[in-house]
């Protein structure tokens, strides 16, 4: 398996930026990881801090441990601002997952492109 092959496969299965490490490019792969790791905690703090709300509202008294209407709180929307900043987070994560795989595959087909100029000479 060549190395844009192998770069783009572990981006897309592993992490974003794995491929990149891969064929020793740290600062951008780096990049991707902290980028799609920034909209994937955003997100899991999301559903945390709402699990929380219903959880508290549960052991209150408030709401009763009934199981239809735990899901309709799940997934209830949330109020516009938060929707928005949810839906960039989103995009963000899968924004900077497939510019990890493309661009991984990009670099490492020319890094292949390179080596092979280089032998033939």
């Amino acid at each position: 398996m060549n190395k844009a092959v192998k770069a783009a496969l572990i981006s897309a299965f592993v992490c974003p930026g794995g491929g990149h490490f891969y064929l020793k490019q740290y600062t951008r792969g780096t990049l991707l990881s902290v980028t799609m790791l920034g909209g994937l905690l955003y997100l899991l703090d999301r559903a945390v801090e709402r699990a929380h709300q219903i959880t508290d509202r549960i052991l209150s008294g408030e709401l009763a441990p009934d199981l239809n209407v735990i899901y309709g709180l799940i997934t209830q929307a949330p109020d516009p601002a938060q929707a928005s900043m949810i839906n960039l987070a989103t995009s963000v994560f899968f924004i900077a997952w497939f510019v990890g795989v493309i661009d991984s595959y990009r670099l490492g087909h020319g890094i292949e492109k390179k080596q092979s100029g280089i032998h033939d000479s």
